[in-house]
């Protein structure tokens, strides 16, 4: 039979089978006032921001953040109509 190690030196053949890491990672995280503080983070990342909450916004910023969210959509162009053209100005650039 095949004997397994079941010690700290098996992880040095392969990966470690965990779906969660003990490790945490130092993260800056930026609150909706502006003010930062440092904590640890389960995941590697530089800058973590929390959401705004949109109800203690004035109503005129609160219109233009949902404009700069949500943008309108483009209107349609007009066509251009080929009925006003003379067509015997372009005839030179007709093959034959």
């Amino acid at each position: 039979t095949v004997s397994s190690r079941n010690n700290s030196n098996r992880a040095s053949i392969s990966h470690l089978h965990r779906q969660l890491y003990g490790r945490l990672y130092p993260v800056l995280l930026v609150k909706t006032d502006g003010s930062t503080v440092r904590l640890r983070y389960k995941e590697p990342k530089r800058i973590l921001m929390l959401p705004l909450d949109s109800s203690t916004l004035p109503e005129a910023e609160r219109k233009a953040r949902l404009r700069r969210q949500f943008p309108s959509k483009p209107k349609a162009e007009i066509e251009e109509t080929f009925e006003g053209i003379d067509l015997d100005t372009y005839k030179r650039f007709w093959k034959k």
